[in-house]
This record gives C-alpha cells, structure tokens and sequence, in this order.
C-alpha cells in the first residue's frame, strides 16, 4: 500500500470514529455543572466585551441583564474556557431550542475529545508503532469507557487532557524537528491547555525543557532551532494572554488567585464515598493516600492497565540502553509519576473519582503504546506470533467496544473486573447524568399507572436540582408532558443511587420501584411510583 493510499486509509478511520461520538452526542443527559460552565463562559465574553468595548457598552448591558459577571469578579477565574470560545455562539439555542443545545454542545466536546484521541495517534507513531498498531494505541483512549462517554459533556477534565496530550504530541514532534511552524502549534497546544487549568503550564513546561536539553545535548542549537524555540516561549506568552481575559484585566490579581486554589482548592464542601466509607475532605477527612492510585487502577479497563505496566518497564529498558526517543519516554514519566506522587502524599482536595487528574491518562496510554511497540518486537519475527498477538488485540478493543454498546449511553459509571462490589462501595452517577434519560424513559415506561400524572419529585436536594435542570432538556415531544414538584407525595419520585447512598434518603412505604437505569450491572438512579 502506497503512503497516500494509507494516509487516506488512516483519515478514514478517525473520520468514522468521529462520526460515531457525534451522532451519540444527544443520547446523554446534562451533568450537573453544565450550565455552570456555560455562565463561566459567559463570563470570559462579558470581560473581553468590557476590555474592548468599554463598560457601559451595549454587550455589557446585556450580560448585566442575564445576571452574569465579569469573570474578574468569580471565583471560577482559575479555570478558563477558551477551548469553547468557538462554541459561544451555540448559546443562543440555550432557550429557544434546549434540547438541540445540549446535543451541539456534546457534539462539540467530542471534537476536544477526537484532538486527544489523534494526539494519542501521532504519539503512537513517535514511538516506532505502526500505523495500524498506532490506531490501536489512539483506541486504548477511545474505547476506555469513561472517556468514551464523558467525552461527550465533560468539558473540563476531557478537554484538558485532549490538550496536554496535544501539548505531549507536539512537543516530540518539535524536539524531532524544530521548525517555526511545529513552534508556534506547541505553543497553542500549551496556552490552551494551561487556560483550561494550570497543570497545563506544567506539561508545556516539562515537554520545553525537555526539548531545550535534547537539543542541547544535541548540539542543535542552530539559529533555526534557536528561532524555534524564542517562538514556542513568545508564542505560548502571546496566545495565553489574548485567552485569558482575567489575566488580560489584572495580572497580578489572577496569579495570585490562580496559585492559592493550585495550591489549596477548598471551595468544594461534598461528600466522597470511596471502598464503602464517607469522606468529607473540606471538613477535615481527607481521602486515604490510596485514592487517586486505587480509583485509576479501578476505573482503567485492565488490557490497557497491562500493557501502560508493560509499557513503562519497556520505556525504563530504553532508557538505559540509550534508545534516541529517551527524552520523550522520560518527559512522559515526569508528567505521570510528579502530579501522582503529589496526590498521594498532599492529599488535595478530589472528588468524583479521578476526573481532576484525567490528564494522566495521557501517559497511561502513551504507555499503553510502548507496550504495544514491545509486544510488537517480541512477536513480529514469528508468523504465528503475530497473527496471535493482533488477534488477542483485536479481541480486547472488541469486548472493550461491545461493552460500550450495550451500556449506552451510561458508560460514565464504568467499573473494571477488580473493582468488586461497586454499588454499595463507590460512587456510579455523581453529576446526575442519568435524570434526563430517566425522564425521557418515564412517559414510555408500559408498566406505570396511566391515572397518575406525568409529575415527579426527587428523593434528596440536588436530585431534585437535576431534574428542574433536565426537564429543560427534554425532547420536543415530551416537553411540557412531564413537570418536576418540590412537594411531598409526588405521583412519581426520581432517585439517583449515590446521593441516596449520601444522604440516606428513599421513597416511603407508599412507593414502589417502577424502573432503574443501570450501567455494567449497577444501578444509577431509579424512578418511584406512588401506589394508589
């Protein structure tokens, strides 16, 4: 096969891999910090409006109309949205149309989440893989069902590792062959991912120093390399402060806000439920030093967990033995081990399983590539080898593929072999994902009783939040069939099984239980009916 013919085999692929997350995009609910988002986004355009246009401008004064800030005035300053500038205009469809809104919106996360899942690809390939070999490394991503399906609404944590592992692939690609081109992409990757948080500065700053080194140590430090590198550092200075309207408005004032809640985030008071216990981290009972490790390894699907072990073991022997991708291996050690043993040992403030530190598993897959690169040497001079060895593969991304399917579109609460007994240990739907598809099933539902009306109540505060926010959501043909109480002894009672688990509350005697969303055999939410 010709270059050009597997360059266009290769488009292929993606473009269906694509195809498929964007048109499940509307099949999943809103999380419960989705509108928050958008205000904070909001709020990023309020403060350009006001730097550019002046505060008494007529931008202003509509976004003084709709209650929303400037973002110099929140707390949520130190987490920016310039990934989603582009998307802004989507918001317009927020009141008119809600349910179009939220499937664009999940559609346009899922292109964040495609960059990774291409950067994972072109890392695969840095690393001496194949090219089919490399898309089955980019599928160590795609098809780990968390990723899959928080791909489509998490526009936080997916977005940032999207791009820290374009920030990762970039940057190799730069320490290969310094250009001004391949500069100033680094630079973009890196202000992007730092404007998302902060960790972002680290990744770029890790990949620069190890390109500067490599260079060095090279002897290339020619005047186009030096160029190069004058860009990627000018370059990531320039294009963070155009994206960050805080930083653009006070400087100083947002540093300084940004390195406290780096350094001690606290403005979240909830409840972590972890191997079956409560933990109340902002009260004082931090998590157990084995969190972060015990919820990565829990929630990773194991082939990838093997071959990330093997992988790294595998980039340890290269090391040594000189191999000239030693920086990258290296580089990929530092932004994985430091930020872990960080969380291990300081113990900061998480919640939600792992989702502030998905960027590490833009590591773990890189990996999970030099284990497929190791397996790959082992076994490429043997025919039978070979076959077994693709065929072993295959098969894994298939079971992995197939569980993804037939949990759809709840693979958020993914669970691997070595969790155990997960409902009653850890937390399934944290941000409520499931009320929308559970008020979209109620009106369907054959076994409830047509005398009731179409009104339903939630079992504690925040499910009840949920469903207000949800039944915005609903489809057209269901909008205005369906209304939310907040009085007792509602016809129909929604109860999401992790808040349940929180606060101990569940439908009196009077209830029984219509039906449940369930995911990899576990309960998320169930939906009560009052018995007449």
């Amino acid at each position: 096969m010709s270059k050009r013919q597997s360059t266009l085999w290769i488009a292929l692929f993606f473009a269906v891999l694509t195809l498929a997350g964007l048109l499940t995009a509307g099949d999943y609910g809103q999380p419960l910090d989705g509108p928050s988002e958008q205000v904070i986004l909001q709020e990023n355009l309020k403060e350009y409006a006001a730097l550019l246009l002046g505060e008494d401008s007529g931008a202003v004064q509509g976004y003084d109309d709709l209650g929303i800030d400037r973002i110099t005035e929140s707390i949520e300053m130190d987490h920016g949205q310039a990934a989603y500038y582009p998307a802004a205009p989507l918001l317009s469809l927020r009141d008119t149309d809600p349910h179009r809104f939220n499937a664009l919106w999940h559609a346009y996360t899922w292109l964040w989440f495609m960059v990774g899942v291409l950067a994972a690809y072109a890392l695969g390939r840095f690393f001496g893989l194949p090219r089919v070999l490399a898309c089955a490394a980019s599928l160590m991503l795609y098809l780990s069902p968390r990723f899959f399906a928080e791909g489509h609404y998490n526009n936080k944590d997916i977005v940032l590792l999207s791009l820290t592992l374009w920030t990762i692939a970039a940057g190799v690609r730069l320490i290969g062959k310094p250009d001004l081109r391949r500069a100033l992409l680094f630079a973009l990757a890196g202000a992007l991912a730092a404007n998302t948080r902060i960790i972002g500065l680290f990744v770029f700053g890790v990949m620069g120093i190890t390109a500067a080194v490599t260079l060095a140590v090279r002897r290339e430090t020619n005047k186009k390399t030096m160029v190069s590198a004058a860009a990627a550092v000018i370059g990531f200075a320039v294009i963070y402060t155009l994206v960050t309207p805080a930083f653009l408005a006070n400087p100083f004032a947002f540093i300084r806000h940004v390195l406290q809640n780096a350094a001690a985030f606290t403005r979240w008071p909830g409840v972590v439920i972890f191997k079956g216990a409560r933990y109340e981290p902002a009260a004082g009972l931090a998590l157990p030093h084995s969190y972060l490790p015990t919820m990565i390894a829990l929630t990773v699907p194991v082939p990838v967990l093997v071959l990330a072990v093997l992988g790294g073991a595998y980039a340890v022997y290269r090391c040594i033995a000189g191999d000239s991708r030693r920086p990258a291996m290296i580089a990929l050690m530092v932004i994985l081990a430091a930020p872990l043993a960080y969380a291990v040992l300081a113990q900061p403030l998480m919640y939600n399983g792992w989702r502030h530190f998905y960027f590490l598993y833009g590591p773990i897959v890189g990996f999970a590539g030099l284990g497929i690169r190791m397996l790959y040497r082992l076994l490429k001079s043997s025919r039978a080898g070979k076959i077994a060895g693709a065929g072993a593969l295959a098969l894994l991304l298939l079971y992995q593929g197939i569980g993804i399917a037939a949990n759809h579109p709840y693979q958020y609460a993914y669970y691997n072999e070595l969790a155990g007994d997960v409902e009653n240990q850890f937390e399934l739907d944290y941000w409520e994902v499931s009320t929308l598809n559970a008020m979209v099933l109620l009106p369907e539902n054959e076994d409830r009783d047509p005398a009731l009306p179409l009104t339903i109540g939630g079992g504690d505060e925040l499910s009840l939040f949920s469903l207000n926010q949800s039944v915005m959501m609903l489809p057209e043909n269901l909008r205005g069939t369906v209304t939310v109480t907040e009085e007792d002894g509602a016809p129909y009672v929604f109860s999401n099984s992790t808040y349940a688990q929180i606060y101990g509350e569940q439908p009196g005697d009077g209830y029984r239980a219509l039906f449940s969303v369930e995911s990899y055999g576990n309960t998320l939410c169930t939906v009560y009916e009052r018995m007449e």
